[in-house]
This record gives structure tokens, sequence and C-alpha cells, in this order.
């Protein structure tokens, strides 16, 4: 008997089933790489793309050419060259300890130095950290040749400063370093930036840095550039016409070879800066490259102080330049009269104090022509007496002692002039007599000595000492300019500005100062001779020499100041070194003079 078993359920076909086994797996799949490549694409495309071009685009800044300096007549005071740079891109060193202390040995450059350079920068840059500039030709090569093995180090082309000569005019152009951390700080300036730290260098870095420009260049896996995708041309920093005239700044530099002192030029009809010379100086190119610490603090603790602009940061006792100032507040103030006279046997008497004459003997029977033309102590210590200490004071005060002169460079230094301390103790006629020959308490600074000097020559016009003529960008549109200024005047008589300086013409012709006489050029000046306290036997006679001159005397046009410290007698050392560097001025005329003699 047959069981009825109801209706049998279809047979499951295997293949069927892995079929669509696979085809559920391959559409998971297919939804899974569609996810992930949308996850890829759409939310993470931008900063994939960022990484993929950062591994292999290279941006490569390019610095700016620094503005170039000129003096007046257009030639170069300062210029830009090529010089090779070494730079660490930190993004490519693989191996940091490796490769650091493979270019520590290859370029002899210590290894701290090497990774403190790497340890300053912000972690992951890829751009360049410059670690080495100024480059030789053999040390490039070795680079190169290490290539392969030295991932993330490159060698760059920069503009480096170019100077005349090693110490050029260093103190008045001043020199060029990476930005310090002050400076970074400050946010004006990256890492790495060139500034200007003293001198026009840095009165001017705001004109001079220009706009760097930069390079987007496609790399290999090895870092080795395969093709240049954009440049961004640089901006040089503009053109600075300045005052200075190189030809007298090189001869006054020649001058002072092997002084330690200071020498101004000065155009006494405007104020214009045509030479400024401080000695011992700095080596100019020793900041082109990379100055190591020892060599700056060798530089910084030198005790000729290399560093140190005499011209207008260091102060002295101006000695008998300062007797013009007691002449003419005499002579003003009609306190002294020409025709005044004293017998000056070498000695003057004050109390239980003897103050001597710097001429042994004396100078006989002398007025005050004849005072200022051979220096007489003697005269001037009376002479000082009767005018008093607080009027020398308000006429020195008036020819710009005691104040700067707003020179634009930094550190300028006022000077001093005593006056008598009322209220507290009298002044000690001591003093006094002191202050009338320059000596005593009485500072000033060889760039005052100068402009006094201009406002003797120009009939009582004081200029502000200007250095910089114009700006100028490269399409020749004026960026800045100094029109000059008057700060200042000195009322005196005509007879007295013509008394001041017929004696100082004769001070050349006759005096103290005939070491600086040119024949065919009038040349009016003073001698100074300032003394200074003697520790011991080995420092008597070394007294600072001062001369301070302008010329023409009928057309004046140049001023000459010189200081030599530890010169001796200014006659005898400073006068030479102007008469020289009037030669150089007025070479044609003096080269003509000799020829037709």
């Amino acid at each position: 008997m047959a069981v009825s078993r109801g209706p049998v359920p279809p047979r499951r076909d295997p293949g069927k089933q892995r079929v669509l086994g696979m085809t559920v797996g391959v559409l998971a799949a297919f939804l899974v790489v569609i996810g992930q490549l949308w996850y890829l694409q759409v939310l993470e495309g931008a900063r994939l793309q960022e990484l993929s071009d950062k591994n292999r685009i290279r941006i490569r800044p390019v610095a700016a050419p620094r503005g170039v300096l000129f003096d007046r007549n257009g030639l170069p005071l300062v210029d830009n060259r090529p010089a090779f740079t070494l730079s660490l891109i930190p993004r490519e060193i693989d191996d940091r300890v490796r490769v650091l202390r493979r270019v520590s040995v290859l370029l002899k450059i210590p290894y701290a130095e090497l990774d403190d350079a790497l340890g300053r920068v912000p972690g992951d840059p890829l751009m360049p950290v410059r670690v080495r500039r100024g480059l030789t030709l053999e040390e490039v090569a070795k680079v190169e040749e290490w290539k392969l093995e030295l991932p993330g180090v490159i060698v760059e082309v920069e503009p480096q400063r170019m100077y005349p000569t090693s110490r050029f005019a260093a103190h008045l152009l001043g020199y060029v370093r990476e930005a310090n951390e002050e400076q970074l700080r400050q946010g004006r300036y990256r890492r790495g930036d060139m500034v200007g730290q003293s001198g026009l260098e840095r009165l001017l870095d705001q004109y001079l840095r220009g706009t760097d420009g930069g390079e987007r260049i496609e790399v290999d896996a090895l870092g080795r550039p395969i093709r240049l995708i954009q440049h961004t041309e640089p901006v040089p920093g503009a053109q600075v016409v300045t005052t200075i005239d190189r030809r007298i700044q090189e001869a006054a530099e020649r001058a002072m070879e092997g002084h330690a002192g200071a020498v101004v030029v000065l155009d006494p009809r405007d104020g214009d800066v045509l030479a400024m010379v401080s000695t011992p100086a700095f080596a100019l190119d020793q900041f082109t490259g990379t100055i190591d610490r020892d060599a700056w603090v060798q530089l910084i603790r030198n005790p000729a102080h290399p560093m140190l602009n005499r011209t207008v940061q260091s102060q002295y006792a101006p000695g008998s330049v300062f007797k013009i100032i007691v002449a003419a507040a005499g002579l003003q103030e009609t306190t002294l009269t020409p025709m005044d006279h004293i017998f000056c046997d070498g000695q003057f008497h004050l109390g239980n104090r003897t103050f001597g004459d710097w001429k042994e003997g004396g100078h006989g029977t002398v007025n005050l022509h004849h005072a200022i033309v051979e220096s007489c102590n003697v005269y001037f210590y009376q002479a000082g007496l009767r005018i008093g200490m607080d009027t020398i004071a308000r006429y020195a005060r008036a020819f710009g002692f005691g104040t700067s002169t707003g020179i634009d460079l930094p550190g300028e230094k006022p000077g001093f002039i005593p006056a008598s301390r009322r209220g507290r103790r009298p002044s000690f006629l001591g003093d006094t007599a002191n202050m009338a020959i320059g000596q005593g308490a009485v500072l000033a600074t060889p760039i005052q000595v100068a402009r006094m000097m201009a406002a003797v020559a120009n009939g009582g016009v004081f200029f502000k000492p200007r250095l910089v003529q114009r700006v100028l960008r490269a399409d020749g549109r004026v960026l800045y300019s100094d029109p000059g200024r008057v700060n200042g005047h000195v009322e005196l008589s005509p007879m007295v500005w013509a008394f001041l300086r017929q004696s100082l013409l004769d001070v050349v012709n006759e005096g103290t100062g005939v070491a600086a006489h040119i024949p065919g050029i009038e040349i009016a000046g003073k001698t100074g001779t300032a003394q200074l306290v003697a520790n011991s036997r080995a420092d008597r006679g070394q007294d600072n020499a001062w001369f301070a001159a302008f010329a023409p005397a009928n057309d004046p046009q140049y001023v000459v100041v010189v200081m030599i410290e530890h010169g001796g007698k200014g006659g005898e050392v400073a006068a030479p070194i102007a008469r020289a560097i009037y030669d150089a001025i007025f070479f044609e005329k003096v080269a003509s003079v000799g020829l037709s003699g």
C-alpha cells in the first residue's frame, strides 16, 4: 500500500550556491572598494594629494639679491656675487645621524652645529635649512660626489655681499647676518633670512632686502630634480645712492693704515658725509659666509675694539681744537680782543698748581692770533678764566658739543660739556683752565668736531650729517630721499668769523699745522694734542692727536677731521694724514701746480 509523503522539495544545486556566494562576495568587495575609493577621493583626497605632491615636489626659495649701495658718483660701495650655500631638507633625510656624520666628515663642520641647525626648525619641514654659506668649489664637488649617500643635502646658489676690499668702509656700510632669535620673534623675518645688523645695511634693511622668489621642482625618489614646474622671479632690493665719495673714502683708509682712530670728511655746504673711517676695522667678508661662535667671540673681545665705530661712538678730549670755541666766546662777548697779549714763559701758576705749556720755555709775548697759530696753552689758561666756565660751556653747546649730531648711525654718543657746579660746590678754577684747552671733563666725538669745523667754514650753519641721498626702485621710482636739514645756527659777528678763519689759515701756513700745508691749496685748520693720564712709563707721550681743517679756505668745500689714538702731537701725526687726504681730493690741482713748478 502506497504512502503519500507530500510534495518533494527541489534539490539544491551546489554549483548555483557557489555562484551566488561568489556574487554576494564580489558585490560586497565591490561596495567596500567603492566606499574606500569614495573615502580616499572625496573625504581624504585633498590631504592625500598634498602628501603626494610633497613627496615628489620640492619648494625651493630663491633669495632676492640685496640692493646695491652706490657712492655719489655712481661707483658701487657694495655689490653682490653668486655663492654656494649648504642646505638640509629634514623631510628627505632618512637616517639623520648617518647623514649628518657624513656631512661633518666631508666638509669638516662640527656635528653639533649641523644637529643644532636642524633642531631649531619645526618638525618634518620641507623648506631647506641653510647650514653653511660660502662653500668653496672643492666643498661643492664633495657634496655632489656623495649625493646618493646624502639624501636631503643640497647645494643652493644665493647672492652674497661683495666689497671693494675686506675692510672697506666697514663701520659705515655695516654687515649682514642671518636673522637672530630676537629678530625672528618680531615676525618680520624667516629663519635663514639675511638681515642688516649694523651701519647702512641696518638703517636701510627694509629697502635693501627685496622680495624672495621661489621654485616648484619635481624630484624623483632619490630627491634628484626631474623638471621645473613653476618659477617666480625674486624682486631685487632697491638701489641706494649715498653721499660718500668712494675715491675720498679709499684715500682716507690708505692714510689711516697702521693707526687707531677716526677720520670724517664733510661737505660744509650741505652736511654731506664724503668719507667716514674708523680703525682698526673688522673684516666684512667674515660675515658673508658663516662665522662660527669662537670667531665671533674673539672679534668682540679683541682689545683693539674693531667693532667700535670711533667716528660716532668714541668720546675724546678734543684738546687744542677746542680753543676755537674759547676764542669765539671771548671775542663775541668782548671778554677778549685781538690785541690782548700776555708773556708766556711756558708755565701758568694758579694757587699751588702749575699748568704747563706744550712748548718748553714758552712762546714769549703772544696775542690771541698768535696764541691760536702757535696753540699757546698759557694764553688760553688765562683767557678761560676771564671768560668763565659757564660762558665757554654755552658757546660749546651752541657749536654742537654735548649733544648728538643726529647722524643716521646707531650708538652715537653725545659727548660732554661740564658746567659750574652751582648748588653743590663751586667750580674749581683749575677745571676752567683745563676746559679752556679742551682737557679735563670735555669730551667730543670726531663727527661733532667735524660739524663744528663745518660751521666755522660756512659761517655758523649746522647741518644734520647726511649719509643717504635717495633710494631708488629698479624702475627708477624714488622710494626715499633726504633733502638735508639745517638743525642749528651759531650767531657771531662777521669780524669774529673773519678773525677765526684767518687765524686757522695761518695755523697751516706758519703754525703748528704746517705739516698739512699743500702748495696751491689754502687749508685752514687747527691741531690738537689731548693728554692722557699716564698709568705707566710706557704710556707717556701717547697722547691723542687731532687735526681739524677745511679747504679751500676762501671757498670751503671739504672739512677733514683726523683723530689718532695714542698718536702723540696733532701737528706731527694727524696733520700729515689730513694732508694725504687733501692730496687725494685735490689731486688734479696739486699735480698741475707741481708740473708748473
